[in-house]
């Protein structure tokens, strides 16, 4: 049996305030493992972006967090890591594509400059030249076509979609072994998003790349995930293979996550009972046939 790619256990994070101590995430425990595109759902708020900053090592320097559990990366615990040991794996072995990619690439930077950094994370001596031709080469890779153009361009001169488009490329620039996706596309028009999704899934197939896909869209999470984990709360309530979890969901949470997913008509936003018998069952767990 293969090392997972991302393996995390019982993962707890709280934030000490003026006002006491804050627990945001409860045992989060889930695992990704190589080359397989793994989805973390739930609604605004449930936990999902902070576990993503955790496997990032963004948390662990805030002297206000509290991280408990384990998280360990292709097997090597992360928690042993210093601060330069951890920025180290950020570019290189592990990626992380955010929600809006305009915000995410500095202004006042061409393109080019910013390939060449990222492109030095793995061979600080590759030439500017190297750099521009490896990034071409990338950028047509995510049906770039005018590359000479999109390199010599600031952030704003492009697109959303186009600045996406790089920021994918950029992201697997270096053939990380895992990939962080939080809410891709979320800025941009639902065309663009589609198209988007499907150039990231054909590139992760051609890598080989493990995907921890964070999501509330469960639309894109169907179509483009293995495995589904389920959080609401900072608590995973349920998971299992996509299919199984979609056509048979177990858990209330789950179901109402799915009833509200907007349709033409009739349906709404169902009311959540949290003090339904139910709603405090113990975690969910598909097998491949989707039995529980």
């Amino acid at each position: 049996m293969s090392t997972p790619t991302l393996d995390i256990r019982n993962l707890t994070l709280g934030f000490k305030g003026y006002t006491g101590f804050t627990e945001v995430l409860h045992g989060i425990s889930l695992s990704v493992e190589p080359g397989e595109r793994v989805a973390l759902v739930g609604e605004s708020g449930s936990g999902k972006s902070v576990t993503a900053r955790i496997v990032l090592g963004l948390l662990q320097e805030l002297r206000t967090a509290r991280i408990g559990g384990s998280v360990l990366f292709e097997g090597r615990e992360l928690d042993g890591l210093n601060k330069r040991e951890r920025h180290a794996l950020r570019g290189k072995a592990m990626s992380m594509i955010f929600q809006d990619p305009t915000s995410s690439l500095n202004p006042v930077f061409r393109i080019s400059d910013q390939f060449h950094d990222v492109l030095r994370r793995a061979d600080p001596r590759i030439t500017r030249d190297a750099a521009l031709e490896r990034a071409a080469a990338i950028l047509a890779e995510v049906s770039v076509r005018d590359a000479e153009r999109v390199l010599n361009a600031f952030p704003f001169q492009l697109s959303g979609g186009l600045n996406q488009r790089v920021m994918i490329a950029m992201a697997l620039a270096n053939e990380p072994a895992l990939l962080i996706a939080d809410e891709p596309g979320t800025a941009l028009d639902v065309t663009v998003q589609a198209q988007t999704l499907q150039l990231m899934r054909k590139l992760v197939e051609e890598h080989h790349t493990a995907v921890l896909f964070i999501s509330h869209n469960l639309g894109v999470v169907r179509e483009f995930a293995d495995r589904v984990y389920v959080i609401y709360k900072g608590r995973i309530v349920e998971q299992g293979p996509t299919r199984a979890v979609f056509e048979g969901p177990r858990h209330p949470y789950t179901r109402a996550l799915m009833a509200a997913v907007p349709r033409l008509t009739g349906g709404g936003i169902p009311d959540i009972d949290e003090d339904s018998p139910d709603f405090g069952a113990p975690l969910e767990t598909h097998d491949a046939e989707g039995r529980a």
